[in-house]
């Protein structure tokens, strides 16, 4: 896996604040994610502000939510081939932050 790869995966889920179910979710919501993926040694982060992906790139940030995993577990959450809690449960992936924050990246990533 590339990081090119992932970061545009992180960007496509931009997509999915089309959806008005995720909007009204994401509504007020102003956070960063840090993503470390240490199979491709790399950072990548992701900002949110009010139901809309305001930026998706590389490198390190403050944030209020960091996950931790390698990019092929990514890879299998994103296409729904593995469970964010399933892969949380087996220790594939590793979080830093507030439970609602959690619930609401799980809400994005499905």
């Amino acid at each position: 896996m590339t990081k090119e790869k992932i970061l545009a995966l992180l960007q496509t889920l931009g997509e999915k604040f089309e959806n008005p179910k995720i909007q009204r979710r994401f509504k007020e919501y102003n956070k960063s994610l840090q993503f470390i993926f240490p199979d491709l040694d790399t950072k990548m982060f992701m900002k949110i502000g009010d139901a809309e992906l305001l930026e998706v790139a590389e490198g390190e940030i403050e944030s209020e939510l960091q996950v931790t995993m390698d990019s092929s577990v990514f890879i299998a959450i994103i296409e729904k081939t593995e469970s964010p809690m399933a892969a949380y449960s087996a220790g594939k992936l590793k979080t830093k932050g507030e439970v609602p924050d959690l619930l609401k990246l799980q809400k994005l990533l499905l």
